[in-house]
């Protein structure tokens, strides 16, 4: 279970992220919440091994805030009034969910690249039509979060 500081990272993290539409540094957590970027770096690696967030292997900053993702994706969202990337549409969905009842995913599919779009209007589905298939068995999705 995260300490105290972790749980103050990881809201400070997520709080930094809806409001700016991108994932923190550490270095700018640490200049916020007046702490080293080590503490920040080392809040981070308790964090992701919890399995609260997952870092990006070479850097060791945020790649996903789930259901945020730091970088660009095939998942765009529209949520809240501003833009994110989801890592799939399982999340997409769940930012819409994290900010509101109303938003956008907007994805192709994995096939032939048909565009495809998710419109949740008061938390309900708008044209309920189509299928979101989920390749990995929801068990299994932390055996390699990045690629489920």
């Amino acid at each position: 279970m995260a300490n105290t500081f972790e749980n103050q990272v990881r809201l400070e993290l997520y709080g930094a992220f809806v409001k700016e539409g991108v994932a923190p540094s550490a270095g700018s957590l640490a200049h916020h919440l007046a702490r080293s970027p080590e503490e920040i770096h080392a809040a981070f690696e308790s964090l992701a091994a919890g399995k609260v967030i997952v870092l990006q292997p070479q850097s060791r900053e945020v790649l996903m805030a789930n259901p945020l993702c730091a970088v660009a994706t095939p998942y765009q969202v529209e949520a809240g009034g501003k833009n994110f990337f989801s890592a799939c549409v399982w999340d997409g969905l769940g930012v819409i969910a994290m900010l509101g009842d109303s938003g956008v995913v907007r994805s192709s599919c994995a096939c032939c690249g048909e565009a495809m779009l998710v419109r949740i209007d008061n938390g309900s589905p708008v044209d309920p039509n189509g299928i979101i298939h989920f390749a990995v068995p929801a068990k299994r999705w932390w055996d390699n979060i990045v690629f489920t």
